[in-house]
């Protein structure tokens, strides 16, 4: 499927599919943030690893109010890891930021624990 075939990107969750983001990736229609590079590096995580987990993970969650989703994979040595991408361009993919789950954060890195009142 080519990037431009794809139907027009709603800002809703329904629209905001991982297929989408996997065809302007392949196209090399990516930017990664500063940010997101400085979060990476702290956690030792690469571009590779980024473009990797969208590559092979699944969308865990979904901002739509700011055209965003989180997508949770692991690295090649099987580390979780979690990308924040935005999807507000129709032809470009953000990597805004990207980090290691926190334990007591998440469940086995894909469902967020509920903060405790």
């Amino acid at each position: 499927m080519e990037f431009d075939d794809l139907p027009a990107f709603r800002y809703s969750a329904a629209a905001m599919e991982i297929d989408a983001i996997r065809a302007a990736i392949q196209k090399g229609r990516f930017f990664v943030t500063d940010h997101a590079l400085t979060e990476g590096f702290k956690d030792g995580i690469n571009v590779a690893d980024m473009l990797d987990v969208i590559r092979t993970g699944a969308i865990i969650e979904r901002y739509p109010e700011r055209h965003r989703c989180l997508i949770y994979g692991c690295n090649a040595d099987a580390i979780p890891i979690h990308v924040v991408v935005d999807f507000r361009a129709k032809k470009f993919v953000d990597i805004v930021t990207t980090y290691i789950p926190q334990r007591d954060q998440w469940i086995r890195s894909q469902v967020r624990k509920k903060r405790r009142s």
